[in-house]
């Protein structure tokens, strides 16, 4: 069962009943940025202290890579990564990849001119050195579309794809924190055919000394997704799996690079084919020991000539997340608490009248889902936060509609808005409706707002209950 959630309805959380246990509760867009010069895929990560760090592109001129931290309720001014004054290669999808360690930011990119590049910050991203090659340019060829992970000491290792009398993906590890960066390694050679789809990305997880990397391989035009492992930080890829039933043959790049994330021992895959005569997203599994395959599934489209592509992924514990664009702006999120095969069973609609909803991005942090976005009709970066809870249908007797909440989701003082009366008792309550705590009178301000101070709460759902001289508003709040 599916619902469709609008976001022009107010800045409140919506409560999304999928099923009587499983309920997704979604914040309303917050604007990460504007800007009319074509914004780029946005790359959310999360510092060691837990403070969300947004990247994004801006491929019109000038051509930059900027990040902004959400501390406070707000987004930070927005930091050039690329210093300098050769702007980086951008890509509408991208063209550029974050791994994050602690307080340090690692961001690799690409120039032409330059090669594969790499910038590093020391202080979770307010300021950025200068770049180091991790490839130069390549005579007779090029190297393009650059991802990144960090291993298991917290060194950052590239790959790339190398264009020259075929196409190739090399990888290369730093053993210094980024500054320098060793020989290259083909990552492809255990797959057959001995060539990769020559614009696809690829995508990786780390754990320890062991590295997945997943991209979709070019065998004679048979461009199907395979995982390569490495279990000797890089130094070798040995063992390749094809994680894709599905056998697409097709004489040219579709530019559609899949995407890779980790549970336990459990590699989810999420990928792009049009082996059907339709391009759909498709989720498979492998197991990371022993690179065996487990499940495929397929997310049936609400119209059935609708593309689907752009998918990404994210997991924790049992919690399995996966996001897509199908059509040209309805973006699609399937969520299940029992791991990936109930993704089907669960999903949620995002839309917005007359706007376009693009390029989106997942995660999970500290038990709550990230997602951020680009709106190109309005040029922005939406961000929006959401948890997974138990809710009975008892919670849609709550009124939403006439009490706002500023900011929402917050991090500490939170203005409630839209309050005509004299306000008696503000009580919060959890999820489950049970009583935290209850005030005679928070502070009002002359119009009527409120302000509730939640800075001493833990992260998750909180029901307000405002009580007034002409009767009860009642709201939700996310406390992050």
């Amino acid at each position: 069962m599916s619902k469709t959630l609008y976001s022009l309805l107010p800045a409140l959380l919506f409560p999304l009943f999928l099923s009587a246990q499983d309920t997704l509760l979604l914040s309303s867009p917050l604007e990460v940025y504007s800007s009319p010069l074509s914004i780029t895929a946005p790359r959310l990560n999360f510092l060691g202290d837990g403070t969300a760090l947004f990247t994004w592109g801006l491929s019109g001129s000038p051509r930059q890579i900027l990040c902004s931290r959400f501390e406070n309720d707000t987004f930070s001014t927005p930091v050039s990564v690329v210093q300098g004054s050769l702007p980086p290669d951008l890509f509408g999808f991208g063209g550029f990849d974050v791994a994050v360690n602690g307080n340090q930011v690692f961001v690799v990119y690409e120039r032409l001119s330059l090669g594969i590049m790499l910038a590093r910050s020391d202080d979770g991203g307010l300021s950025f050195s200068p770049p180091v090659v991790v490839q130069s340019p390549v005579s007779g060829g090029y190297a393009t579309l650059a991802s990144l992970v960090l291993d298991g000491t917290g060194n950052p290792v590239v790959s790339y794809i190398v264009e020259k009398n075929g196409a190739v993906f090399q990888v290369r590890r730093s053993s210094d924190g980024g500054q320098t960066f060793g020989d290259p390694v083909i990552a492809n050679s255990a797959a057959p055919g001995g060539q990769v789809c020559e614009c696809c990305l690829a995508d990786f997880v780390a754990s320890g000394d062991s590295i997945w990397m997943i991209y979709r391989n070019n065998n004679q035009n048979l461009r199907d997704i395979w995982v390569a492992r490495s279990t000797d930080l890089a130094a070798t890829f040995d063992v390749a799996t094809d994680v894709d039933a599905t056998d697409w043959m097709l004489s040219f790049c579709p530019v559609a690079g899949p995407r890779i994330t980790r549970a336990g021992n459990t590699l989810i895959t999420a990928w792009m084919s049009g082996a059907s005569g339709q391009e759909r997203v498709y989720l498979s599994t492998l197991t990371a020991d022993k690179m065996e395959t487990g499940i495929q599934l397929e997310f049936p489209p609400e119209v059935q000539q609708n593309k689907q592509s752009f998918a990404d992924l994210a997991a924790s514990g049992d919690t399995t997340l996966m996001v897509f664009l199908e059509g040209t702006k309805e973006i699609v999120l399937h969520y299940s608490t029992n791991g990936p095969a109930e993704l089907p069973m669960h999903q949620i609609r995002l839309t917005e009248s007359d706007h376009t909803l693009q390029l989106p991005s997942i995660a999970v942090y500290d038990g709550m889902i990230h997602l951020v976005y680009v709106d190109p009709v309005s040029d922005k970066i939406q961000y929006r936060t959401g948890i997974i809870t138990q809710l009975s249908a008892t919670n849609e007797l709550y009124d939403v509609g006439r009490l706002t909440v500023v900011p929402n989701p917050t991090t500490g003082v939170a203005t409630l808005q839209g309050i005509h009366e004299p306000v008696t008792s503000v009580q919060i309550l959890n999820i489950n409706g049970s009583l935290i705590r209850s005030e005679s009178l928070e502070r009002q301000h002359e119009n009527g707002d409120v302000w509730v101070d939640m800075s001493g709460f833990c992260s998750g759902i909180y029901l307000i209950k405002v009580v007034t001289e002409g009767g009860l508003y009642t709201t939700k709040l996310f406390k992050m």
